[in-house]
């Protein structure tokens, strides 16, 4: 997900372009640029402060809700965008853009929170990772596919190094469309795992006779850590 959000950023003036059949205006790509940046921020803003309103229900005993339940947001948004991207016309590109960016603020809002939930080790190592998972797959979707495919239909057309039918981009936002409804379906298996784990060891703490002298805290479903022996390991 986090991939494909880039591949979006980065290739804007291209999907403008070639939507709007090679019309070009510097001031509507300023402020599809500008809509990006807010729509990036609003979706990390979203997925902090749904994570504080969860953490003090949490506290209250009124929710066992898990932030997780946000995972899937991201992707979804994402596959809205593309699917708007592909289909509707050059004069209502604010909308995917807009979209497109909160999917991928909320990719990263929730995933910060969601590594320091699950891990009680090393949360640096597994952010990391799951950062550089995203700078690879954002140069192979762009070098492998976006690009190639971008390129292969200008020279088809004899209009390279420009494109400028909405063909030029159409099947890629299918593919970063199919790419994001796996994200989906992951980030759902992950968040539906971790809640059934993180179940279990409330129940078993709250079984009398099970409490395993104080060292159970649990920091369920907000960024506050599990307790070691009660955490994924990394």
């Amino acid at each position: 997900m986090w991939g494909t959000g880039t591949v979006m950023q980065m290739n804007a003036a291209q999907i403008y372009r070639s939507k709007n059949n090679g019309k070009f205006d510097t001031r509507t790509l300023t402020l599809y640029v500008a809509i990006m940046s807010v729509g990036s921020a609003a979706g990390r803003m979203a997925m902090g402060y749904l994570d504080m309103k969860l953490s003090a229900l949490q506290r209250a005993g009124k929710t066992r809700t898990l932030t997780t339940i946000a995972l899937p947001i991201g992707p979804l948004l994402l596959v809205a965008a593309y699917l708007f991207f592909a289909v509707l016309p050059g004069s209502v590109l604010l909308l995917p853009f807009l979209l497109g960016a909160m999917g991928n603020g909320v990719g990263w809002g929730v995933g910060v929170i969601a590594l320091r939930m699950m891990y009680s080790e090393d949360i640096g190592k597994h952010y990391n990772f799951c950062f550089t998972s995203g700078a690879v797959a954002t140069i192979a979707l762009n070098r492998f596919m976006f690009g190639e495919m971008y390129d292969a239909e200008a020279r088809r057309r004899g209009e390279f190094p420009s494109c400028n039918h909405p063909r030029c981009v159409r099947n890629q936002m299918f593919i970063l469309l199919v790419v994001n409804v796996v994200a989906t379906l992951a980030a759902a298996l992950v968040h539906w795992r971790f809640s059934r784990f993180t179940r279990a060891r409330l129940d078993e703490r709250e079984t009398p006779g099970s409490l395993q002298g104080g060292k159970d805290m649990i920091g369920m479903g907000s960024s506050e850590p599990i307790a070691e022996e009660d955490h994924l390991q990394s």
